[in-house]
């Protein structure tokens, strides 16, 4: 009987992982275009762009309570991040 209980256990551990996931990845495909946009007005580059938004996207991607969030508030974060991160990269190759 303890078996069946961990191995249930188990089934909804994943049931919840995957649906976190599945969330998580439906939030960073609204967000990319977003991200690209800003990062592309501030580069005007478009690798340099896809570069500072994959960046962007696997930093989000950690975020814990990134699909709890109010859309609002996500693309508040995805902004701040990718404006950082496209002037770091834009000062790297401004510095190269």
């Amino acid at each position: 009987m303890v078996k069946s209980t961990s191995q249930r256990t188990g089934e909804v551990d994943i049931v919840r992982s995957s649906d976190y996931f599945n969330r998580t990845v439906e939030v960073l495909r609204r967000l990319e275009t977003y991200g690209y946009q800003v990062a592309y007005y501030i580069l005007q580059d478009e690798d340099l762009a896809m570069d500072a938004t994959k960046i962007v996207l696997l930093a989000l991607a950690q975020e814990d309570t990134l699909y709890n969030l109010p859309v609002a508030v996500q693309r508040d974060l995805m902004k701040k991040k990718i404006i950082k991160q496209s002037i770091l990269l834009k000062y790297e190759v401004l510095s190269a």
